[in-house]
């Protein structure tokens, strides 16, 4: 007698062990596709890394501001970004947007958003990269009586060592201060860092302590704009807070409404600006 079908029970069988296969490879393969998406965001911010430094080969060896109020083509008044500065030698905005975070911080909105007297510059839109408010500095007179000064390459003493720019989440209806500027650990617990000397790589967030710590580069008593500087726990310059019951805040809601100010106890949720080894450690917002 010949067997025309399979009978339900081998029929059965046979999805189990579909399903037990699926199981056990889908998380593979999700696990690839983000270590891809980590080597092209390693990439972007290599590319990144790059721009910066033919600006700083431009510009005297001097790094571009992190922002200040310049004018558009229509000659009103704009908040221009970094973003905007290094776009030029870029010529690929998307570059600017990690490929685990897409779209990505939507910059003119978190601009109006934050009150700011002048809409964004307007040469691109989405971001998913940060920059180190205190390496690049800022410039808001006469407009707002705040800035922070440039910073000469000549003036870095640790190239490997000082943060360029980071995975990073900007605060929705937030000022826009160095405290709302967050570190974003989006890949395995983790994020990609670019340094001065122009190389990009992946820190797990509760390492990035290690990046420029108290040990190697002691904090000065005293900021640039006189104030006692102001730097995380055990005085390494870049931080992310790490208490108990809090742990890693890996999402766009738990950031958003993370407790993060300037100050205190705990001080901001993390902490990637600041040049090691000198009296700027975040934006410091002098006056004009």
């Amino acid at each position: 007698m010949n067997r025309k079908g399979f009978t339900l029970i081998e029929l059965l069988v046979v999805i189990a062990i579909i399903a037990i296969l699926a199981a056990i490879l889908f998380p593979v393969f999700a696990q690839a596709r983000e270590s891809a998406r980590q080597t092209q965001c390693t990439n972007n911010q290599k590319q990144i890394a790059t721009s910066v430094l033919m600006y700083v080969q431009d510009y005297e060896e001097t790094f571009p501001m992190s922002a200040y109020f310049g004018r558009n083509n229509a000659g009103q008044l704009a908040l221009v970004a970094i973003y905007d500065v290094l776009a030029p030698y870029i010529k690929n905005t998307d570059i600017f947007v990690c490929p685990s975070y897409r779209p990505g911080i939507d910059w003119p909105q978190r601009v109006q958003a934050a009150g700011s007297p002048a809409p964004a510059l307007g040469t691109f839109r989405y971001v998913g990269y940060i920059p180190n408010l205190g390496l690049f500095g800022e410039n808001f007179c006469p407009i707002v009586n705040k800035r922070t000064p440039v910073t000469k390459i000549a003036a870095i003493d640790a190239p490997v060592n000082t943060v360029m720019l980071f995975d990073g989440y900007l605060k929705n209806q937030a000022a826009l201060e160095y405290f709302n500027f967050l570190g974003f650990a989006r890949h395995k617990e983790g994020l990609v860092i670019n340094f001065v000397d122009g190389h990009a790589k992946w820190w797990r967030w509760n390492g990035v302590r290690n990046i420029a710590p108290a040990s190697q580069f002691p904090t000065p008593a005293t900021a640039y704009n006189g104030q006692a500087t102001r730097v995380g726990a055990g005085g390494s310059y870049y931080n992310w807070r790490d208490i108990p019951g809090e742990g890693l805040l890996a999402d766009e809601a738990r950031l958003q409404a993370v407790s993060s100010t300037p100050s205190g106890p705990n001080g901001p949720y993390n902490d990637l600006h600041g040049v090691p080894g000198t009296g700027v450690t975040d934006s410091e917002d002098t006056g004009c």
